[in-house]
């Protein structure tokens, strides 16, 4: 089992919490006015403020931010947990800081350094040499973010770092490994 660093989806895990403690927020300050403005229905606050949450969870912007922190949570919740799988010879990092950015997934491993940018969209995608296709929707932007970071990485660790595996022979020693390992110890949020 490969040894792991940091937490699987922590920065979306982070923003989940600052949306429901936003949403806990609103509730108790629909339920205070309520009570204070309404003293003699005090016993409709809890209902009110719980219609209030749920009328403003409707607003399709703040759904469409619930459900893509969620999904995305969960991609990468899964995909850390198929990296945890790889031989013990393999580290892996999760949510690695680049400043102003983060990596989602780092691996060091014998063919080298890979980044692991995880996106969890349904339907059909289809990668080809002409590009990212996601349900028919060409989506150059995921591909050039993969590649952006995987070019940070490089200039911090000073090795080359691709955005995908596929057949590569052994690049690194087990020294480079090391010292790359270390980096990005310090690099984990």
């Amino acid at each position: 089992m490969a040894r792991q660093f940091g937490k699987a989806g922590k920065t979306l895990s982070r923003r989940l919490w600052r949306v429901a403690l936003v949403l806990l927020g609103f509730g108790f300050l629909a339920w205070f006015l309520v009570k204070l403005l309404v003293p003699w229905a005090g016993f409709l606050a809890l209902p009110v403020a719980v219609f209030l949450v749920g009328k403003l969870l409707q607003d399709k912007e703040v759904e469409r931010a619930v459900v893509a922190n969620a999904r995305g949570y969960l991609g990468e919740a899964r995909v850390g947990q198929v990296l945890a799988g790889l031989p013990s010879t393999w580290r892996v990092f999760h949510d690695v800081d680049l400043g102003g950015e983060n990596a989602d997934h780092v691996v060091v491993g014998p063919p080298g350094v890979l980044n692991g940018e995880v996106k969890n969209y349904t339907g059909k995608i289809r990668a080809t040499p002409k590009g990212l296709w996601i349900r028919g929707e060409r989506r150059d932007d995921l591909v050039r973010q993969a590649w952006r970071q995987a070019h940070k990485l490089r200039e911090l660790l000073g090795v080359e770092v691709v955005p995908y595996f596929k057949g590569l022979p052994p690049r690194l020693g087990f020294a480079e490994a090391q010292r790359v390992a270390q980096v990005l110890e310090r690099k984990v949020r």
